[in-house]
């Protein structure tokens, strides 16, 4: 060893104590560990996903999170309601009130299992409120949902014009089905009587989609909510009036399909009452 080589050697020695002693300062915690040790699931062939997938929905969610801060400055910025009329109605305000708590909702990302997709991130008003990443709607066609990258089997529909849509009905004259969402009859707005109402229905707790375990958990998310005053001026006080129990948090941080759920399709449980006043809430 000659004299040029030993201090290299020390060098290279220094680094990689400091290295360790770096690292061992860190605090680890189980879940950073999870999260490494857990694989994304991914059962597609090769080519399916693009690319730019990841970087794409990090863009999407960025505009999501632009979008919900404005909206709530708008919230912020609506004169106080005036209550009038029998039965009443917010006088002057009830129109941006409504307009702008769906636009608080449809760009919340917290309702998701994840809390990474809110319902625009499929329907964006730029694209037509339809799907905003151009790689997935040239390959994929379906967005990836909350668990990532598990996707849904249809393209998103565009908000536009899928509410003038009828419901499905036979047209004897013609000898053809007209109305609905979807040609697969997804949405037929039989029950409802507005496909659109309908379609609205599934994305929240499709496994594929959003994936809440439970319809309840749009409940208990909205509850929580920071426009939850402009929920309760806008559909009553006693919206939120459900007791949940205490494990709702974790049963809705899981997104459904989850073994731990053994099937069932209502995990958080509520009483009979509570559910009822749930479904007003959702419509589901």
């Amino acid at each position: 060893m000659n004299r040029r080589t030993l201090p290299m050697i020390l060098v290279v020695v220094l680094c990689v104590v400091a290295l360790c002693m770096s690292l061992a300062g860190r605090k680890v915690s189980a879940q950073n560990v999870t999260a490494l040790a857990a694989p994304v699931y991914n059962p597609y062939p090769p080519g399916i996903l693009p690319s730019d997938l990841n970087p794409e929905l990090a863009r999407v969610l960025r505009e999501v999170n632009f979008v919900e801060t404005e909206a709530i400055g708008q919230w912020h910025a609506l004169p106080p309601p005036t209550l009038t009329g029998n039965p009443p109605i917010l006088q002057n305000t009830g129109v941006a009130s409504v307009e702008i708590l769906g636009k608080l909702m449809n760009f919340d990302k917290n309702i998701s299992p994840n809390k990474n997709t809110a319902c625009s991130s499929c329907h964006m008003p730029y694209a037509g409120f339809s799907g905003p990443i151009p790689s997935v709607n040239l390959t994929m066609i379906a967005y990836p949902g909350s668990e990532h990258f598990r996707a849904g089997k249809r393209t998103a529909q565009r908000y536009t014009y899928s509410s003038y849509f009828p419901p499905l009905q036979y047209n004897a004259t013609q000898g053809a089905f007209f109305g609905g969402n979807f040609w697969d009859s997804r949405a037929t707005g039989y029950l409802l009587r507005s496909p659109d109402a309908e379609q609205s229905q599934f994305p929240p707790v499709d496994p594929l989609e959003m994936g809440n375990p439970d319809t309840a958990c749009i409940t208990y998310k909205l509850s929580l909510a920071v426009y939850r005053p402009l929920f309760e001026e806008v559909w009553g006080k006693g919206s939120f009036a459900i007791s949940f129990p205490a494990n709702t948090a974790s049963i809705c941080a899981t997104p459904g399909g989850a073994a731990v759920f053994g099937g069932s399709a209502t995990p958080v449980m509520l009483s009979a009452d509570d559910r009822g006043r749930q479904v007003q809430v959702d419509g589901k």
